[in-house]
């Protein structure tokens, strides 16, 4: 499935979200006469292509009673739900309290993940969270809340991890191990290696340079982990999303041929 439809999926499940928050139903005439008619609305929820306007979004939104700045990602997001290529401002991820790719890593029966310097958040033990929120622009009092988020999330993946057909697969640089991450926290990541469906493996650095892995990238699948869908990076500006079937491939490949070339965390030595 292409990010198009994957794109519009999430804003309809966020207006949904919304829609229920309001205590409203589906079949309210108001909601129908701002998008055109019930059956609109549904098919807007359900992500499937509706021919409305980025305004129409935003007054449904405004209907319901969504903050400000959630009605606004909304409506910029929907913008780009025909493009092969966009972006979302971290900025924007942190006003409208709204992460298109977390919704993402909810749908997902695939994720591959590549890291260069640090763990995934889904591996990363709470010690490890508490000292890379104190080293990053995070205010002191907000720290507790986003640890709590992040242990919640992987408590949220790993269940459903164990009970629905999905993977996870993720490919260190050796640097990720030696960079401030302690006994507990590669323990951590050899339990997790050792669950089903998971796979955790480093590239040693002696062995290097890896052909193409050099940026930190995601590449998640949504109906079939053999048809991967879309690519996800992340910058300290924006998070970028590719569905371009060539892309998307591409990073696949590139991800395949270093998991080739990995070696197990047991095999790891300082």
């Amino acid at each position: 499935m292409s990010t198009a439809s994957e794109l519009r999926r999430q804003v309809g499940r966020e207006l949904e979200a919304q829609r229920e928050m309001a205590g409203i139903k589906v079949t309210d005439a108001e909601a129908a006469a701002i998008v055109g008619s019930t059956r609109t609305l549904k098919r807007l929820e359900s992500g499937a292509k509706v021919r409305l306007t980025f305004v129409v979004i935003g007054r449904l939104a405004e209907y319901y009673g969504a903050p400000r700045q959630t009605r606004f990602e909304l409506e910029r997001i929907w913008r780009f739900v025909d493009d092969e290529i966009w972006a979302q401002p971290s900025h924007a991820v942190e006003n409208s309290g709204w992460d298109v790719y977390l919704e993402f890593e909810r749908l997902s029966v695939g994720l591959d993940q590549f890291e260069t310097m640090v763990p995934p958040g889904l591996g990363q033990t709470e010690v490890f969270m508490q000292r890379l929120f104190e080293r990053s622009d995070t205010a002191d009092h907000e720290i507790p809340g986003l640890i709590s988020d992040r242990l919640d999330r992987q408590t949220e993946f790993f269940d459903r991890l164990d009970t629905q057909t999905r993977t996870w697969r993720v490919l260190l640089s050796e640097a990720v191990l030696r960079n401030g991450c302690e006994e507990e926290q590669i323990r951590r990541l050899i339990e997790l290696d050792e669950r089903e469906r998971v796979v955790i493996r480093y590239l040693p650095l002696s062995n290097g340079p890896y052909r193409m892995l050099s940026v930190p990238f995601s590449v998640l699948s949504f109906r079939s982990t053999e048809d991967p869908s879309i690519v996800y990076l992340e910058s300290p500006y924006e998070r970028r999303f590719y569905e371009n079937s060539t892309a998307v491939g591409k990073y696949y490949q590139i991800f395949e041929g270093g998991l080739r070339q990995a070696k197990s965390l047991k095999e790891f030595q300082r």
